[in-house]
């Protein structure tokens, strides 16, 4: 059974599949009716990580697909999509460590400064309509949850945002991270169980 077969049941998955095979013949349309297909869940893989104008998130938009473009001949996985987004989380945190490591050399002493890094990662929870009295809580409440998640260790934080704000199954965020199902629960167990910790006295 081929890979478009097996995804008979998934539409957008055979598409993006068909158009993979037809772009590993050199076709470029297909490559641009793929860019079309999923650069909305690339923005928001890269807007899970990072911070970012609309200059910058389309150059990294430009470098996600380039590196999709160069490697899919090679590709021979069985879930495109993970693939993809592991490509666009590679690329937003090798941009998130080049901030830090910016950041780190400019050596800023002022106390008004933001802490290196604070201001690149975002937690964009789904938004839930609430009464105008209740708006003011739900921003600060949001704010320590952003707050949390910049606090929590690289190696929880990402699985935790790949999961809880991207929506990735388990399954997909051991792909993308290239780790171990049983270690990526772990993990995020783990980093919720920090979350739950650090918004003790703010949770609703």
């Amino acid at each position: 059974m081929d890979l478009v077969t097996a995804y008979a049941d998934d539409p957008f998955r055979r598409q993006c599949l068909e158009l993979a095979q037809r772009c590993k013949g050199g076709d470029t349309d297909a490559f641009q009716q793929l860019i079309e297909a999923t650069q909305g869940r690339v923005q928001r893989v890269l807007k899970s990580v990072l911070v970012c104008d609309r200059n910058v998130l389309e150059d990294l938009l430009q470098e996600v697909f380039l590196r999709v473009w160069k490697a899919l001949p090679r590709f021979q996985g069985d879930n495109l999509i993970a693939w993809i987004h592991t490509v666009a989380t590679n690329v937003a945190i090798t941009e998130w460590r080049q901030r830090k490591a910016q950041k780190r050399a400019q050596k800023t002493l002022s106390i008004d400064a933001p802490l290196a890094g604070t201001d690149d990662l975002t937690l964009d929870p789904a938004s839930r309509e609430r009464e105008p009295s209740d708006l003011s809580g739900q921003r600060e409440f949001a704010s320590r949850v952003r707050a949390a998640v910049l606090e929590l260790p690289e190696e929880f934080r990402l699985p935790v945002v790949l999961r809880d704000l991207e929506g990735m199954s388990y399954d997909e965020v051991a792909e993308t991270l290239s780790l171990p199902g049983g270690t990526v629960r772990s993990r995020i167990h783990r980093g919720r169980c920090m979350l739950q910790e650090m918004l003790q006295g703010f949770l609703p």
